[in-house]
């Protein structure tokens, strides 16, 4: 897949830019605040339906106006187009129209153009919390499976309307507990969907992790993954459905007093772990700040591999002013990932000069310079 143009209007600092793209490497740089990010921003949005970093839809319109638009067009490995517009009128929700339809849900668009973002926003996947590195599963599971998200969406709105009844009744005196049951059975039905997926990305992402690693380190360490979930024991690839959603089932029943005294859902997929070992330590506990980097190098490297072979088609990658963050050696090892799997890719940096002199001789690069809000290719 590759972007050959983009348009933002009301987006942040950009009042109305349109850039665009090469097939391989493309570089925006230009001072902090100058409006780099807001493209990879708008690339997110186009591919995620919302920006990779935490803020909310309505802060990204531009000051003093009352809507943003972003329209963008691609083609796929099989030079087929595909168009994306998103538009949001002040806080409503977002219009969205591509070559598949009109009137669509942010559902109906991830995974349709495949990203990659490597970030310095990311470094929790491997230091922060249990839930970061869920959301790191989920969203590239998400990309790679329509099934997948229809499940997410169901089990969080059953999760949520479960905890609000334990809530109600652990302090009504004469609450019917019949009223649980279904939300109950939804969240066995989709948490078990949700297990069973998660497990097998364990099993199909492990080996691609390591080899990246063992390249992006020169083989200095042993790396692994190991997914822990929550509820249901040990499972193995073989673990099938109904064997997870009977033990589901079972965990429910025996913590239901539990979980009624609580007012709270105590187990299942919202609580899962995905445990990232460097020399069998745990990485957030014993990785070097050093050794961080090149994790996450190596988690995203292998998620665009492993969406190029689940999808049939070459993410595009978005890297986000990592290389302020990183050595020479690992930049490097950086750009050999990008050039030798022909992706295109977008960079941000502040410096162009100096990503010039980082840059194989072999490399089909473009450079764009990024100025409040306004976007200028360079001839070279």
């Amino acid at each position: 897949m590759y972007i050959n143009y983009i348009s933002m209007v009301n987006l942040r600092n950009h009042k109305q830019t349109q850039v665009d793209f090469g097939k391989g490497l493309n570089v925006l740089y230009g001072l902090n605040g100058s409006g780099k990010t807001t493209i990879l921003e708008a690339i997110s949005l186009c591919g995620f339906s919302k920006s990779f970093l935490r803020v909310s839809d309505s802060s990204l319109i531009k000051q003093d106006e009352n809507f943003w638009n972003i329209t963008l067009n691609s083609r796929t490995d099989l030079d087929v187009p595909y168009k994306i517009n998103i538009r949001l009128n002040g806080n409503s929700k977002k219009q969205i129209s591509s070559t598949f339809g009109d009137n669509l849900l942010p559902k109906d668009i991830i995974g349709e153009l495949p990203v990659v973002i490597l970030s310095p926003d990311y470094k929790s996947i491997t230091s922060g919390s249990p839930a970061d590195r869920r959301e790191f599963i989920d969203k590239i599971l998400a990309q790679s499976s329509k099934i997948y998200v229809d499940d997410i969406i169901r089990f969080k709105k059953a999760l949520k309307q479960r905890n609000n009844l334990l809530i109600k009744g652990k302090t009504e005196k004469h609450f019917n507990h019949q009223v649980i049951e279904p939300w109950t059975e939804i969240l066995i039905n989709t948490g078990s969907s949700i297990i069973k997926k998660r497990k097998e990305f364990e099993s199909d992402f492990q080996s691609t992790f390591q080899n990246i690693y063992k390249n992006v380190s020169n083989g200095k360490e042993e790396v692994s993954i190991e997914y822990l979930p929550n509820g249901v024991g040990e499972l193995n690839t073989k673990s099938d459905k109904e064997e997870i959603k009977e033990k589901l089932r079972e965990k429910f029943i025996s913590a239901g007093n539990e979980e009624m005294r609580r007012g709270t859902t105590l187990f299942g997929p919202q609580k899962d772990e995905l445990k990232i070992s460097i020399n069998s330590g745990v990485s957030r506990e014993f990785a070097s700040q050093g050794q961080h980097k090149s994790l996450l190098i190596s988690l995203k490297f292998s998620e665009f591999q492993y969406l190029k072979e689940k999808k049939r088609e070459t993410p595009v990658v978005l890297l986000d002013d990592i290389f302020s963050e990183l050595d020479i050696e690992r930049a490097a090892k950086v750009l050999e990932l990008v050039t030798t799997n022909s992706a295109q890719t977008l960079i941000t940096v502040t410096d162009g000069e100096t990503m010039k002199k980082l840059m194989p001789n072999n490399a089909n690069c473009n450079y764009y310079r990024v100025e409040n809000g306004t976007v200028s290719q360079e001839k070279i």
